[in-house]
């Protein structure tokens, strides 16, 4: 074989069976004529994955499956300076693409639905940031959605692992292999803050700061870490390239994060790193000039070169408890602020104009 484009027809064709989002399908076509040609055509949905839960006296969480979705960021080369764009593609039970708001699982904006949309991949450069996955399963006929820990164990994606605390009074763990989930803690605990998969075990930790680790063998240890954690109010995870970071909003008292208005005024982040070796959390003085996105359901860690126009050392995150706007965090600054009144930040999430509908 002298080149790609003689590869065999059918390799060809099990390659493209393969791709699992439709811009790579896009951008695998458009190599030669002669893959084109031996592809598919359009990229197939693929339904959400399987996991029913064991039923209950009422027979609830038997319809439990995993729905995706992904986070892109869109370049525009076509101008000068080059413009961007953050969006989420959210897969639904029967493999539907829907169009999403990136901080939230809504489908529209402000009451109108987002449409969906034509993007010039001739001139635009489109990367997938980062997935979520979220368990989906009806508890007393009203449908629940959970943030799990998910872990993939081929390449087609039919063989996985999740875990996730779901209707369990502890944790459970879903392997495919097994077809079913397996109860990992008997007596009941706090709730787990944040989930992740990372390096080939799962990391749990709850409201007391306690940090869980889980193997695929089932294998459970737990640790503290070494700094006390008295102001940490809420957490989440963050995979940043090779590292595991724990990311903390901190106040001075309870009182401070109840209040909205005292919470945008005097709250915080901190930021630690996992060290394996020694089973603790490493503070940060900041996140390496990165900038981090939160969510209930996601987190997202880029470089300022991946976005420009964000601040190095900044944490976007959607507000919490009763206020539901968007914020920002600078290290090195005080409170947090309106992500509105910035406007750099705020073109990057609603649907720019740019971006063209086909309906």
């Amino acid at each position: 074989m002298s080149g790609w484009s003689e590869l065999l027809p059918e390799i060809i064709h099990m390659i493209s069976l393969r791709i699992d989002n439709p811009f790579d399908l896009i951008h695998f076509r458009s190599v030669c004529s002669w893959w084109r040609s031996c592809s598919i055509q359009m990229f197939r949905p693929i339904p959400s994955l399987r996991c029913p839960l064991p039923p209950d006296a009422d027979g609830c969480g038997d319809d439990c499956h995993i729905l995706r979705s992904r986070v892109y960021l869109v370049t525009s080369l076509s101008h000068d300076p080059p413009r961007f764009w953050l969006f989420k593609l959210h897969e639904e039970e029967n493999g539907a693409l829907a169009l999403q708001s990136l901080l939230n699982r809504r489908t529209s904006h402000r009451g109108v639905s987002y449409p969906s949309l034509l993007i010039d991949l001739l001139n635009s450069q489109v990367i997938e940031l980062v997935q979520e996955h979220v368990a989906c399963y009806k508890e007393f006929m009203v449908l629940v959605q959970e943030h799990v820990g998910f872990m993939r164990l081929d390449g087609e994606n039919k063989e996985f692992m999740a875990l996730g605390r779901l209707s369990f009074q502890g944790l459970g763990m879903y392997r495919s292999f097994e077809d079913r989930w397996t109860e990992i803690e008997i007596t009941s605990g706090p709730f787990p803050d944040g989930i992740a998969s990372f390096n080939g075990q799962f990391y749990v930790i709850d409201t007391a700061g306690v940090t869980k680790v889980i193997k695929p063998t089932l294998e459970l240890n737990s640790f503290r870490r070494s700094r006390p954690c008295n102001k940490t109010r809420k957490r989440w995870f963050v995979k940043a390239e090779d590292k595991l970071l724990l990311v903390e909003m901190c106040t001075r008292n309870l009182e401070e994060y109840r209040r909205p208005h005292l919470l945008a005024e005097k709250g915080w982040f901190e930021v630690s790193e996992l060290n394996e070796e020694r089973n603790d959390w490493i503070q940060m003085e900041d996140i390496g000039g990165r900038v981090l996105f939160l969510d209930d359901h996601f987190s997202l860690s880029c470089l300022p070169n991946q976005i420009p126009g964000f601040k190095p050392n900044s944490i976007i995150f959607k507000g919490v408890l009763g206020y539901y706007g968007h914020q920002v965090f600078e290290f090195g600054e005080q409170g947090f602020i309106l992500l509105g009144d910035i406007p750099e930040y705020s073109q990057l999430f609603p649907s720019p104009s740019w971006i063209v509908s086909n309906v």
